[in-house]
C-alpha cells in the first residue's frame, strides 16, 4: 500500500477523460464514481493502486473532502475544476483537507505527477514509521534492516515503467534495458522467462543471454547498494523468473506496454 487510498474530486467529465488517458501513460489506474457512498465502498474493498475520481459540485465540494478525510485520515485528495480557481478558494479547499488544487489551466500531466508524488511521499513515510518502531532504543547510528510484513513487500513501477519502486520506498531510475527485462518479468511474474525473450529483435543486433546477465547483474548491485535484495531469480537452463509481489494494476499496465511487442506476444503464447 502506498497512501491510504487516493481521491480527485472533479465537476467536468471531458477534462478527466483526459486525465485518465494521461494518467494510464504513467502507471495510474483512474475509476470514476458518481455519488459519494459509492466512493467509499469502493475504496475500503479496492487496493490502492486505485484513484477514485468522484463527480462534485462546488456547494458539495467542502463536505466531501471532510467525508473523506473522517474515513482515510491518510488519504491524498485532489480538487479538479473547470473554471478558474480563485487564490482566496484554493487556499480554503488545501486548509479544508486537500492536498492539492487544479483549474482550467492545467494540464493533465500535472495532476497525474502530483498523484504520483503523494503516492511517493505516503509509501516512502510509512516505510520509515515502522523501520523506526521495529528499531530498538539506542540501536547505533547506523539503520538497522528490518523485515517488511508480506502485504508491503511490493514492488511497483512508475513513470511509464522508467523507475522502480522497492517495498522500502525507494524509486530506482532504470535504463532502457533494465526498463525492458523489468517490465516483461513484472508481466508475467512468477513465470520464467527464456533470455532470448527478454529484448525485443532490433535491426543489425541479436540480443545474447550474456548481455541479459549483465543488465541484471547490474540492476541487482543497483538494489543491493540501498539496501534492499531484488527478487529477480536465475533458472538454470530456462532464463530468468521475478517472484517478489507485484500489484496486479502493475502487472497489468507493463502487459499493456508490451502488447504490441512480438517478443511478448511469443511469452504469451509460450
Amino acid at each position: 500500500m502506498t497512501v491510504e487510498r487516493m481521491f480527485l474530486l472533479h465537476n467536468d467529465k471531458a477534462s478527466l477523460q483526459q486525465i485518465a488517458l494521461e494518467s494510464e501513460q504513467w502507471g495510474v489506474k483512474i475509476k470514476t464514481v458518481e455519488t459519494i457512498e459509492q466512493c467509499l465502498s469502493l475504496a475500503h474493498s479496492i487496493g490502492a493502486e486505485m484513484v477514485f475520481a468522484l463527480v462534485c459540485q462546488a456547494e458539495k465540494i467542502f463536505w466531501h473532502i471532510n467525508r473523506l478525510r473522517m474515513e482515510f485520515p491518510a488519504a491524498g485528495v485532489l480538487v479538479v475544476r473547470r473554471d478558474k480557481m480563485a487564490g482566496l478558494e484554493r487556499g480554503h479547499l488545501l486548509l479544508a483537507g486537500a492536498d492539492a488544487c487544479f483549474d482550467q489551466d492545467a494540464l493533465p500531466v500535472e495532476v497525474v505527477a502530483c498523484v504520483q508524488a503523494l503516492r511517493r511521499r505516503g509509501y516512502a513515510l510509512q516505510q520509515s514509521l515502522r523501520t523506526d518502531l521495529a528499531e530498538p532504543v539506542g540501536a547505533g547510528l547506523l539503520p538497522q534492516r528490518t523485515e517488511l510484513e508480506p502485504d508491503l513487500q511490493r514492488w511497483d513501477l512508475m513513470e511509464n515503467g522508467w523507475t522502480l519502486l522497492t517495498p522500502r520506498g525507494h524509486s530506482v531510475l532504470l535504463t532502457r534495458g533494465e526498463r525492458r527485462i523489468v517490465q516483461v518479468l513484472f508481466a508475467v511474474s512468477p513465470q520464467t522467462v527464456e533470455r532470448d525473450r527478454l529484448f525485443p529483435p532490433e535491426e543489425g543486433r541479436e540480443s545474447t543471454a550474456r548481455s541479459v546477465d549483465v543488465l541484471i547483474s547490474r540492476l541487482k548491485r543497483k538494489i543491493t547498494a540501498i539496501g534492499e535484495e531484488l527478487p529477480i531469480r536465475s533458472v538454470r537452463g530456462e532464463g530468468y523468473a521475478f517472484v517478489g509481489k507485484v500489484p496486479a494494476a502493475c502487472q497489468e499496465l507493463a502487459r499493456a506496454s508490451l502488447s504490441t511487442d512480438e517478443v511478448y506476444e511469443c511469452i504469451e503464447k509460450a
